[in-house]
């Protein structure tokens, strides 16, 4: 495992979360009234959810062998390695499923609001994730 590699998609996933938090700044009617930017909220979220899911799947290989099958199955396999809270590996999986909704597009259907106050809620767990994630990573 290259401590490089998993560092350089954790100052990706930031990245991302930054982004995201500045769309996510913008007032609910600001927010519903753009489709450019719901896109690119949509856009950022998923990509942070396949991020962290990807920096899980390079741990676990080097510390169990075995590659988990989901991203469901990802931050619950970290949580069983003590990197995580089971609160927060419990708020991943349900980042989860709303990125397999959005990509998926089943059960939105243009319910932005519902994806603006998950998103919002959410992007405070991507934080203590980072944190968590960063500290094993400089134990390691």
């Amino acid at each position: 495992m290259s401590k490089e590699i998993i560092l350089k998609k954790i100052e990706q996933l930031r990245m991302l979360l930054r982004e995201l938090e500045q769309l996510l700044a913008r007032p609910l009617l600001e927010f519903r009234g753009d489709m450019v930017v719901i896109r690119a909220a949509e856009r950022d979220f998923q990509l942070m959810v396949e991020l962290a899911s990807d920096i899980n799947t390079t741990v676990l290989i080097a510390k169990t062998g075995k590659t988990p099958d989901t991203y469901r199955q990802s931050f619950n396999d970290i949580e069983k390695l003590g990197i995580i809270t089971s609160n927060i590996a419990a708020a991943l999986v349900k980042s989860a499923k709303l990125r397999n909704i959005l990509v998926h597009e089943y059960d939105f259907e243009e319910d932005y609001e519902r994806f603006y106050s998950s998103a919002k809620a959410l992007s405070p767990i991507y934080q203590e994730y980072l944190q968590a994630m960063v500290r094993y990573i400089e134990k390691w």
